[in-house]
């Protein structure tokens, strides 16, 4: 099962990652933000298998405190959150409607693995790519019966357009 909550980077993890079973995946076609980390604890729950949520840092700070429940209740859930600094999807609704910069977007300074050890899940960061196999296996593969473990990635932030223009052509 796949969550994914990457506005930033849908496009790349879909060109990357196919969706070739009925059901193992679930995300939304809409804007709203904040609702894949507890989805995914939801989701693991319900079935007590471990799932993969991939999600932004934006949109993992609109339901944080989801990781407390998932480590309460040992939630089998797999977090691989891409941190690009910022509301990305936001800024570029923005540049598209020609409100540049967008106020409030830009969310630097959080340590997302202490965060998240704060509120019960284990966590790691790796900033070496030579490195990325090992630490998604790491928290990919982990049991069932192991609760729930988040990845910290940092990832280049977008400038161009994410989404495209309704108006054009």
């Amino acid at each position: 099962m796949l969550v994914e909550e990457a506005p930033s980077h849908r496009d790349a993890l879909h060109a990357r990652v196919p969706v070739d079973a009925s059901g193992g995946f679930l995300t939304t076609g809409s804007g709203a933000l904040g609702w894949g980390l507890p989805l995914a604890v939801g989701r693991a729950l319900a079935d007590r298998r471990r799932v993969a949520c991939v999600l932004g840092d934006g949109s993992a700070l609109y339901s944080v405190q989801a990781l407390w429940t998932a480590a309460r209740h040992r939630a089998p859930v797999s977090y691989v959150l891409l941190d690009n600094g910022g509301y990305a999807a936001v800024r570029s609704l923005g540049r598209r409607i020609g409100v540049s910069p967008v106020p409030g977007t830009d969310i630097t300074g959080i340590d997302f693995p202490a965060l998240a050890a704060s509120l019960g899940c284990p966590a790691d960061h790796t900033a070496d790519p030579a490195e990325l196999p090992a630490a998604l296996d790491r928290v990919l593969d982990a049991g069932d019966e192991d609760g729930p473990r988040l990845l910290h990635l940092r990832v280049a932030a977008s400038t161009g357009a994410l989404y495209p223009d309704p108006w054009a052509g």
